[in-house]
């Protein structure tokens, strides 16, 4: 757990890679906060002056003037640079803090991005990212200017009064114990809102991707009704946030106003039963001054409580995701290397919930160049299979050997390189077509991948887009379903790896050019060893093995051929197709 401790330490260490900005912005607030406590002295001086006739010197109230509009723009600057520091400070930390979160999403186990909701995962990395630079632009910035207003005005109050500054000094700070109590009630509700705020990140994503199913099947009204229902929890527990939060601020005003009352009456009491001890008017007016500036950075730090509450709700989110476990660095193992493409799994055993074996003591021999389809029941394991032999999930027993390697013990990076993978869910990103192709190869020249795109039979629409291959395209827009899966097909063949897994890889593909794209797979395939997942099985009945699986297990294998012959599990599925 992130304790606020903690999270304070943590935040205070991203600072310190900025310790020269820091001390520039230090500098600068002892200068502010001199600058600007020295004006009520001032001002105190020339009150006295005018009250005491027989010491009054017009040239001595000039020289007052000009040295208040010296400190009145020395002041003005030291704190123009004290913020502009402070703003770089903080908005760097926060920049730097999703630096590394967006890392972790790139490092954590593919478990973790399977077991949370997209949605809340941008909410963490760019809404609570956000919420931190506030809170920590106005808790920097009271900090450096609190303290050093605290000393100063200590310091001012004693040099006047020693016996009246005992009282500010020790009645004030009353206010940051109503404050602490105030604050620690309501981070509990801060902390709920930034979970409910995930949750509604999560499910408008769902919404928003999955929009033509959503209205496909009539489900606007009942979608509706759980965003209300989301939104009405957001904004109870937002009522109960800012409603807790809103006592801080008049609760330590009422204090130090108190406090103020308290110096004002004990000040005038001394002028006017004391007068010869030399606390006159200017005194008081200057004292008064400086009572309200050493309760200021109290009264601000219980305003800035509210916005710090939120924040630290939202840092700790900020850094479940960046304390999540990462794949185990690799770098101590060697590199596979896959020359023929033999693959074996040996006993092996996996589960993706503790308590429900999916897959128990699977014994699979695939010979090099085979081309080896996987069918099944939905939920059997055929994609899992793949998400093993990928190491996108480690086996809980077992090997998976590859050309006699366990691919556990060698790099997940060179595994990964030497597999071309083809899923049914296409994606492509925002940039040209030769970047989108060019993604599966460092430094793809445009003549590779025009020649794999001719391959995939893509070549002849991309050059019919308004700029080719320099067209601008992304996942929902400039083209089709099924020219995104012949784009995704042309940079598996730009890689031309050694071992080929296509996951329903011409499903979105009309019937005619899915049998281009098969003769150009045909091609491809020669040589190589390749995994092939099939719901249509009219689309599989040339491989040279078919594995049946049903319920985690292989419960037959051989030929289209033979497994009819059996007339068991792979026939019921095949005859299934067709009635």
């Amino acid at each position: 757990m992130n304790s606020s401790s903690s999270m304070l330490k943590r935040i205070l260490g991203y600072a310190k890679r900025y310790k020269f900005s820091l001390f520039l912005a230090f500098l600068g607030s002892i200068l502010y906060v001199s600058a600007t406590l020295y004006a009520p002295k001032l001002v105190g001086d020339s009150i006295d002056k005018f009250v005491d006739k027989t010491t009054f010197v017009i040239e001595d109230i000039l020289w007052i003037v000009v040295e208040l509009l010296g400190v009145v723009v020395l002041g003005a600057l030291f704190g123009w640079l004290m913020h502009s520091l402070l703003n770089k400070i903080t908005y760097s930390i926060v920049k730097d803090l999703r630096i590394d979160a967006f890392k972790k999403i790139l490092k954590v186990p593919v478990s973790y991005l399977d077991s949370h909701l997209s949605g809340d995962i941008l909410t963490r990395i760019i809404s609570d990212t956000d919420q931190v630079s506030e809170g920590l632009l106005q808790g920097f910035s009271q900090a450096l200017t609190g303290i050093i207003t605290i000393i100063v005005t200590i310091v001012m109050m004693i040099l006047i009064k020693w016996e009246i500054a005992v009282v500010v000094i020790v009645l004030t700070p009353l206010s940051l114990f109503v404050a602490a109590f105030i604050s620690k009630k309501s981070f509990k509700t801060f902390k709920a809102q930034a979970q409910i705020k995930g949750q509604m990140g999560g499910f408008l994503n769902e919404m928003i991707t999955n929009q033509k199913m959503v209205i496909a099947y009539h489900q606007q009204n009942e979608n509706i009704m759980k965003f209300e229902s989301l939104d009405q929890e957001l904004y109870k527990v937002g009522i109960r946030a800012q409603f807790n939060s809103s006592l801080t601020n008049p609760s330590t005003r009422f204090v130090n106003a108190i406090v103020y009352a308290a110096v004002a009456t004990i000040g005038a009491i001394i002028i006017i039963h004391y007068p010869n001890i030399g606390f006159g008017v200017g005194a008081l007016t200057a004292f008064l001054t400086y009572a309200s500036q050493y309760t200021k950075p109290f009264n601000e730090i219980s305003g800035v409580a509210t916005e710090l509450s939120n924040s630290f709700a939202s840092l700790r989110r900020v850094f479940e995701l960046i304390d999540e476990k990462e794949v185990v660095d690799e770098s101590a193992l060697e590199a596979i290397d896959i020359p023929k493409g033999v693959v074996q799994f040996q006993d092996v055993s996996f589960r993706y919930i503790e308590d429900k074996p999916l897959i128990e003591n699977l014994n699979i021999d695939i010979p090099a160049g085979s081309k080896v389809a996987i069918v099944g029941p939905t939920g059997c394991g055929k994609t899992t299979l793949i998400n093993l032999l990928m190491r996108f999930y480690d086996i809980h027993r077992g090997k998976i050997i590859i050309d006699g390697e366990n691919i556990k013990e060698k790099t997940k990076d060179s595994l990964r390189g030497q597999i071309g993978l083809v899923l049914q869910d296409t994606w492509l990103f925002k940039g040209t077509v030769f970047e989108n192709i060019a993604y599966a190869k460092e430094n793809a020249t445009l003549e590779e991948v025009k020649a794999a795109a001719k391959r995939a039979y893509a070549d002849d629409f991309i050059e019919k887009l308004p700029q080719g291959y320099d067209t601008i395209i992304s996942d929902d827009e400039g083209v089709s379903l099924g020219q995104k899966q012949l784009l995704c097909i042309a940079r598996l063949m730009l890689r031309s790896p050694q071992i080929l897994i296509l996951d329903e890889a011409t499903s979105n593909i009309d019937t005619r050019t899915e049998v281009m794209v098969q003769k150009a797979f045909h091609h491809i395939m020669e040589g190589r060893t390749s995994f092939i997942i099939a719901h249509r099985l009219s689309t599989i009945r040339n491989a040279d093995k078919i594995l049946v699986m049903n319920q985690g297990t292989i419960v037959e294998q051989g030929t289209h051929q033979d497994l009819l012959a059996k007339n068991g599990f792979y026939k019921k599925l095949y005859e299934s197709q067709f009635e």
